[in-house]
């Protein structure tokens, strides 16, 4: 009974982190087979996953709708938004003066949150989303209703004028120069947990600690922020005041973990400290305990973070334990201002020896990561344990250059353009335009170039500027600081230096406009074209087909971010490809794409994707096999669209 509650509570944690109705339906039908594949002694079991499987659909996400207007009360403070509430719905909050906790808030506008959404980078949008917020409030002069006037709402006060360094250990409201070391520590509050527990036992008997933490977890929530780490940890301390064997711990902990924050099943705060939790009674001595928690934190870093720093990892547990201490001195540093501890733990954060290594870890890592783990877990031969663990610990290292795939990338950057180009194995790497806009200044430093380090691209083989609209190359300044560039391509003459056929088309034209001088990229890789026009109008189209009668093409990058100046129907109907991408920004001042060009699509048989919806569009292609891939997972083969 023991083992099937603890499935039980594995198989509603796999449907709440995968989120996909068929796939519950596959773990129903699985759970059934079962049961007719035995005797009636299950039938208990049996309506158990029932039950299981109708609670989590409860919990599937909804599509959001509009927040209604009214009064929303501050549940949250970061360091440059809020989130409010109106006890049914949860909203972001920007543009508020010292904002405390309960401060109550008349909103009758609202606009859906939208951020930039590249692959292997943080989305903000994406983020949001895992707490169930949609919609971003319009707050105004006169939209405060009223000021907090709670007990927290005074601690929190309190602390702000007196404590930043508390503010970040307490609220998580960091300054932007905190290392990324104290942030990644998750709360101290844990840590000082931990030190109040190991004195209290001297004193206490095991439950009565267990009841007196419960407790104390709650009045933390109620004055601070109940965190996915301290809802766990409460949940954590329930279970076990109320079971002794582990099968059943896991499962409350699991279960009412869920039901309080089914939105963080997939959280670095839950998943870390669950896995850990089975590894006390999973391992048969401290070693391999050791090792599999190393192995652990190891996988788990590049899966969330895509890096991992090799002092941090393999002292993560001392120095999560001394940020304890370190939020202890702080606290009582309100009462002694003279000495600020935040100071020398930050100053100490830094000057600690620092090796970072980046990692877009894909399927083969997580499959390899997994053998090793359960190499560690169940293998009593030494050899394959220590051969797993080697091959897991290279992998990062290795695999980066052992990318068997063709890839083109767009970017994700709002209004402008900028296009990737990789061959496998990091052959070459050819960048098609690298714009930046007045709403994203930064791209190139924010978007491309961190992207570009994830997957241990230092050097540009070719960059295309293909005119000298700002949109185009506003970052190529940023670019030459931060990377190798061998060739700068400006003219259409200029010859492109890859292995492939790429070809810049039309390098004699009539054109007076700047658009109209933009250069034609047309490419083949694995029997698939790529035509790229830059912003070119349809007088330029017209000009093509005139001197490329047979052209055709499978993807189409459209012309002008899909301006009715580009993209004719004559032009569109006689390349024909499978696939159009757009790149444009959300709610752009231009509104692109025009929907004329949209219905001169769809009239076509063209399927679409723009990047301020889609958000980055990454095509792949790999021995005939081709298919896409965007920032906000959409998946499908080249044609058709899942």
């Amino acid at each position: 009974m023991k083992r099937n509650v603890f499935f039980l509570a594995v198989g509603f944690w796999l449907s709440l982190a995968i989120k996909d109705i068929y796939f519950l339906l596959i773990l129903f039908v699985c759970g059934l087979f079962l049961f007719c594949a035995t005797n009636t002694k299950y039938l208990g079991i049996l309506v158990l996953w029932i039950m299981v499987c109708l609670v989590s659909l409860c919990f599937y996400p909804m599509r959001p709708t509009m927040p209604k207007p009214g009064t929303y009360v501050v549940e949250e403070i970061k360091a440059n938004y809020a989130i409010a509430s109106d006890s049914t719905t949860k909203i972001l909050l920007y543009d508020l003066q010292d904002a405390d906790y309960g401060d109550q808030y008349y909103i009758k506008e609202f606009k859906r949150v939208h951020s930039l959404n590249n692959l292997s980078l943080f989305s903000f949008e994406q983020y949001l989303q895992t707490s169930d917020i949609y919609y971003q409030g319009i707050v105004h002069k006169d939209s405060l209703v009223q000021k907090g006037r709670s007990l927290r709402s005074d601690v929190y006060r309190f602390i702000r004028h007196h404590s930043s360094s508390l503010q970040g250990f307490l609220y998580g409201i960091y300054k932007e120069d905190t290392p990324d070391l104290v942030m990644r520590l998750s709360l101290p509050l844990m840590a000082l947990f931990y030190f109040v527990e190991k004195a209290l036992k001297r004193f206490v008997s095991s439950s009565g600690i267990t009841l007196f933490m419960i407790l104390i977890g709650l009045l933390c929530g109620l004055m601070f922020v109940f965190t996915a780490s301290l809802c766990r940890y409460i949940c954590q301390k329930i279970s076990r005041y109320f079971f002794k064997d582990w099968e059943y711990q896991f499962a409350c902990t699991t279960f009412l973990f869920l039901l309080l924050m089914p939105q963080k099943a997939l959280s670095f705060a839950f998943v870390l400290p669950s896995l850990f939790s089975l590894t006390v009674v999973l391992c048969s001595g401290s070693v391999q305990r050791w090792l599999v928690r190393r192995l652990l934190l190891f996988g788990l870093s590049f899966l969330y973070f895509q890096e991992i720093d090799g002092f941090s990892f393999l002292c993560f547990s001392w120095l999560h334990k001394w940020s304890g201490i370190v939020l202890l001195l702080a606290c009582v540093g309100l009462w002694f201002p003279a000495v600020d501890i935040s100071t020398y733990w930050t100053a100490f954060a830094n000057a600690l020896p620092s090796f970072t290594w980046f990692y877009d870890a894909g399927f083969l890592f997580l499959l390899v990561w997994l053998t090793a783990c359960f190499g560690l877990l169940f293998y009593r031969k030494q050899r394959i344990t220590v051969l797993l663990s080697v091959t897991t610990m290279l992998a990062p290292f290795v695999l980066p250059y052992c990318d068997p795939f063709f890839r083109v990338t767009v970017f994700s950057i709002g209004q402008a353009d900028c296009t990737l180009i990789t061959e496998p194995f990091l052959r070459s790497a050819v960048l098609i335009d690298c714009g930046e806009n007045i709403m994203h200044p930064d791209n190139m430093e924010k978007v491309v170039l961190p992207y570009l380090q994830k997957k241990h691209i230092n050097r540009i083989d070719t960059v295309i500027l293909t005119h000298e609209d700002f949109d185009h190359i506003g970052g190529i300044e940023t670019l030459k600081e931060h990377l190798q560039i061998d060739t700068i391509i400006t003219q259409p003459f200029q010859k492109i230096n890859v292995s492939y056929p790429f070809y810049s088309l039309l390098e004699n034209r009539d054109a007076k406009e700047e658009n109209d001088k933009s250069i034609i990229s047309y490419f083949t890789y694995d029997d698939q074209n790529y035509l790229w026009m830059g912003d070119a109008s349809r007088m330029i189209e017209k000009q093509l087909l005139h001197q490329y009668p047979n052209l055709k093409a499978d993807i189409l990058k459209v012309g002008h971010h899909g301006s009715k100046t580009s993209s004719l129907p004559d032009f569109l109907y006689h390349v024909h490809p499978q696939l159009a991408l757009i790149s444009s920004g959300k709610g752009n001042r231009y509104g692109h794409p025009d929907l004329e060009v949209l219905n001169n699509l769809q009239k076509a048989g063209i399927d679409t994707l723009n990047t301020a919806d889609a958000g980055m569009i990454q095509i792949s292609s790999f021995h005939g096999l081709h298919f896409f891939q965007t920032g906000n997972h959409i998946f499908g083969i080249i044609g058709s669209v899942i």
